[in-house]
């Protein structure tokens, strides 16, 4: 006598378990995402006099992770959308560190540190900074567990 087995997929409890953001799935990814999250703002490099005209801690009070959904399925959006004031996204300059690069005055006056009170003049050669990584290394956080 034959034997038969019959399987019934159930579309929708794939779809939850594993594309739904309340899902085990995304449950696990937005606690990961956390995590990481958490190491970035434990090791991002902080100025003591802030940048920019911003208070100090501006870049790593802005990390953050969020879930999403994409056609594609769940990701975690993790990081710093912290930028200067004319759109450059200084976390990057952090990260990878800057070449040498020239700062000029966008308006008919000097470059100064308004802490000290010097005064740079029009146009200031910037020798570039050392790269101090924060956001790649974070993700070693979901090695150790």
């Amino acid at each position: 006598m034959a034997s038969s087995t019959r399987v019934v997929w159930n579309d929708a409890a794939e779809d939850w378990l594993l594309h739904a953001e309340q899902g085990p799935v995304g449950r696990d990814l937005a606690v990961k995402g956390e995590r990481v999250a958490a190491e970035q703002r434990r090791t991002c490099p902080v100025s003591e006099d802030g940048s920019h005209g911003r208070e100090s801690g501006h870049m790593r009070d802005q990390i953050k992770s969020e879930l999403h959904r994409d056609p594609v399925g769940l990701y975690v959006d993790i990081g710093t959308d912290a930028t200067t004031p004319d759109g450059y996204p200084y976390p990057v300059g952090v990260e990878l560190g800057t070449r040498p690069h020239t700062i000029t005055s966008h308006g008919d006056y000097p470059l100064r540190n308004p802490k000290t009170g010097r005064v740079f003049g029009k146009t200031v050669q910037h020798p570039g900074t050392q790269p101090q990584p924060f956001l790649r290394p974070s993700l070693d956080v979901l090695r150790r567990e």
